[in-house]
């Protein structure tokens, strides 16, 4: 049985070309009923599908998410359903918060859970299912028209971000295995959305000892090569539980 009341999204952000985008989705609308017309309260659900803007032929974009079946775990049905809208296997979801305004899905009252996760798009084969009829990138300042409140959803996930980049390095997990400081800097100031001090960052990541020089440059590039590093995922358990104060 589908919960009529309690729906799941996932909020899928990625930084690509310098940029902070999330991940989007326009659902395939025959397919989705098929899917869940096996459940046997699908007739009593329908128009949760049938009315929303995604499928009555307006061009809206949404985060990933579903209805949450009664027989289901909520933590795990979001990592099933991204994995089954888009193929992101082994993806760590932290929970935003629930949004349950009164008027946030016109037609009807849901409760959703909303989850974000930070992924690095190149290093993630993102799979297409047929529940999907397109997804895509948007940078962050420049999204599409979205589905009810999914954009207050995708700023309180920022939000949620914005604090953790500050005090734990999550934001390593949209880094590719080997990157230069200038690139950490990046990433940190386009999170943020602020200037970071060169001198000041660079000594206090260096001082925590997360960074492994990996001995290797950069190469192609126009130029002076930078040294490329790497994060030591062992150290930062270990201080992780020690306590770790990533304040940047």
């Amino acid at each position: 049985m589908i919960l009529r009341h309690l729906s799941i999204d996932c909020v899928i952000f990625g930084f690509k070309d310098n940029k902070l985008c999330v991940l989007l989705w326009q659902s395939e609308s025959d397919v989705a009923k098929r899917f869940f017309s096996e459940k046997d309260n699908y007739e009593e659900v329908e128009d949760l599908f049938t009315k929303n803007p995604m499928h009555t032929g307006q061009d809206y974009w949404a985060l990933i998410g579903s209805h949450l079946p009664e027989d289901e775990d909520i933590d795990e049905y979001a990592k099933f359903i991204l994995s089954k809208t888009t193929g992101l296997e082994n993806v760590y979801l932290n929970q935003v918060k629930t949004f349950g305004k009164l008027d946030r899905v016109p037609f009807s009252r849901v409760l959703t859970t909303a989850y974000y996760a930070i992924i690095n798009p190149e290093y993630h084969d993102l799979r297409q299912s047929e529940l999907a009829k397109v997804l895509n990138w948007f940078e962050i300042d420049k999204l599409p028209k979205l589905v009810f409140d999914h954009k207050v959803i995708i700023e309180e996930a920022l939000k949620k971000l914005h604090s953790e980049v500050k005090y734990h390095p999550v934001g390593f997990r949209m880094l590719p295995d080997k990157f230069t400081l200038t690139e950490l800097q990046t990433l940190y100031e386009v999170i943020l959305d602020t200037t970071l001090d060169t001198r000041n960052f660079r000594k206090k990541i260096q001082n925590m000892g997360l960074l492994i020089d990996t001995g290797e440059k950069q190469t192609n590039v126009a130029h002076r090569a930078a040294k490329l590093y790497s994060f030591d995922l062992d150290v930062y358990n270990k201080l992780r539980e020690e306590g770790l104060n990533f304040r940047i």
